[in-house]
């Protein structure tokens, strides 16, 4: 966590509206930390106003990371070591307009018509998604991240915005 908020600073230096966030598996929280995320300052459901808002407690939560105590930060920081549940955005968007742009990516259209949930939040679909997106895909999808940063295998990876790759 510590190697995110130095990039996040870093970056500060020329583009000081950036912000970092986590995005968060509900779920996983909830079986690791035994409760569950809830609507409240800093936090931000994205399967809330959707047609999954029932299952919004289960499902991804956006988190500003300058809106919460340490202790949440370093159990979000522990969750991501122990499971396939949280990754770490910079952008610029203030909590809402991320949540809000991300939301649009909740539903895919599948060839025959279907509509599909895309896991994105789960690190392991995130790192798939990048490398078998075409770069205008690619561009739509992640474009409005700065910088994407997750653990893939054990190692600290991240997406950016110019080029779309887990690096």
């Amino acid at each position: 966590m510590h190697d995110i908020q130095s990039r996040l600073r870093q970056l500060q230096e020329t583009l000081p509206a950036l912000r970092l966030y986590a995005l968060v598996d509900g779920v996983q929280y909830q079986s690791h930390q035994c409760k569950r995320l809830q609507t409240d300052s800093g936090l931000f459901s994205l399967f809330a106003d959707t047609a999954d808002a029932t299952l919004a407690h289960a499902g991804p939560w956006l988190i500003d990371v300058a809106s919460v105590d340490e202790a949440f930060i370093a159990e979000l920081a522990t969750l991501e070591r122990e499971a396939p549940a949280v990754s770490w955005l910079i952008a610029p968007q203030d909590l809402d307009g991320l949540g809000q742009l991300l939301q649009l990516h909740l539903d895919m259209q599948l060839p025959d018509g279907r509509s599909a949930l895309l896991r994105f939040w789960d690190p392991r679909v995130l790192v798939t998604l990048a490398q078998t997106l075409d770069p205008a895909q690619r561009e739509t999808f992640f474009g409005h991240i700065h910088e994407w940063h997750l653990l893939h295998e054990g190692q600290r990876v991240w997406i950016g915005r110019h080029h779309a790759d887990a690096q």
